[in-house]
């Protein structure tokens, strides 16, 4: 999901308030105890929330890259924000701990939790546009308690039509569809009895992903027989 320097100044402050406690969520500067008297009026410098600031750049990012700047319905964004801050209020390890910055990045094994943070770097660098702001608006109401549209039960999605066969099977047999905005599907946990139903079934595209894994099959043993006879006649010329 490139190191701090390679972001720039927007991953510097996301590496930067990961770094913070929660006792340091508001970073602000302190006025000296004595100000010399030069005839001008004090400098007001504003307090910052830099955790807050943080977590609305991780949730605009997300929101962006995985919906917003293809052009997803605002409804569609707001299922994705709802994943994002449900998987973050979970606090599960595996999916990146209680952080919106922590959920947005997570990656194990090479794979990245939002596809986007595994691109390179110039294809995930935000073009602040109308785009992003619709997609920041989206992230103000997520973090703000006020996106109560979308299911409260929904922790994944998937688009079916740019994702590989082997995952759109174990999509179909391990979770539950709840809706679909835009071209992303989204899904629910399964209950213990849930997950022994959807076990007994063969999705479309877990058949043809099964027809897949044949085909490779056959083309394997076709080449192995081809070097074996080719094995043989070199063999049999000496």
């Amino acid at each position: 999901m490139g190191t701090a320097c390679e972001w720039g100044d927007d991953m510097r402050t996301i590496t930067t308030a990961l770094a913070f406690s929660s006792a340091f969520a508001c970073a602000a500067y302190a006025k000296p105890a004595s100000v010399p008297e030069t005839g001008r009026a004090p400098i007001q410098i504003q307090s910052r929330d830099i955790v807050a600031e943080t977590d609305l750049y991780c949730m605009t990012l997300a929101i962006y890259f995985e919906g917003g700047s293809t052009y997803e319905p605002e409804i569609g964004q707001r299922h994705i924000a709802r994943v994002i801050t449900e998987r973050a209020k979970a606090d599960r390890s595996y999916w990146g701990g209680k952080t919106i910055c922590g959920v947005v990045f997570y990656k194990r094994k090479g794979v990245c939790q939002f596809s986007f943070a595994c691109l390179p770097i110039a294809r995930r660098t935000p073009r602040k546009n109308m785009l992003w702001q619709a997609s920041e608006a989206v992230a103000v109401d997520a973090l703000a308690g006020r996106n109560d549209d979308p299911d409260a039960s929904i922790r994944y999605y998937m688009n079916a039509e740019l994702s590989a066969l082997k995952n759109v099977c174990a999509f179909r047999k391990q979770f539950v569809r709840v809706t679909k905005a835009g071209t992303h599907e989204f899904f629910r946990e399964a209950s213990a009895e849930e997950r022994a139903t959807l076990a007994k079934t063969n999705p479309e595209a877990c058949r043809r992903y099964a027809e897949l894994l044949q085909k490779a099959k056959k083309k394997r043993s076709k080449k192995v027989r081809h070097a074996k006879r080719g094995h043989a006649k070199a063999y049999a010329s000496r």
